[in-house]
């Protein structure tokens, strides 16, 4: 059983001093545009969001309308 993960080769626009976290967008294991992820940015799920909300006081209910 090979438990390795997938590698793919990244090349990125980036400067060689460039130093943080960078979001990625793949299609087909193909990098398809990219974006640094700046130092006030943060990046989750709607759940993580949700989470958040309700931990600082907040009720968070669905807006369901049929």
């Amino acid at each position: 059983m090979n438990n390795s993960s997938p590698m793919i080769n990244v090349d990125l626009p980036l400067s060689c001093d460039f130093s943080g976290r960078i979001l990625l967008y793949l299609e087909g294991g193909h990098v398809v545009a990219n974006k640094p992820v700046l130092e006030n940015e943060l990046v989750g799920s709607v759940e993580l969001f949700t989470q958040l909300l309700q931990r600082a006081g907040y009720r968070v209910e669905a807006n369901c309308e049929e």
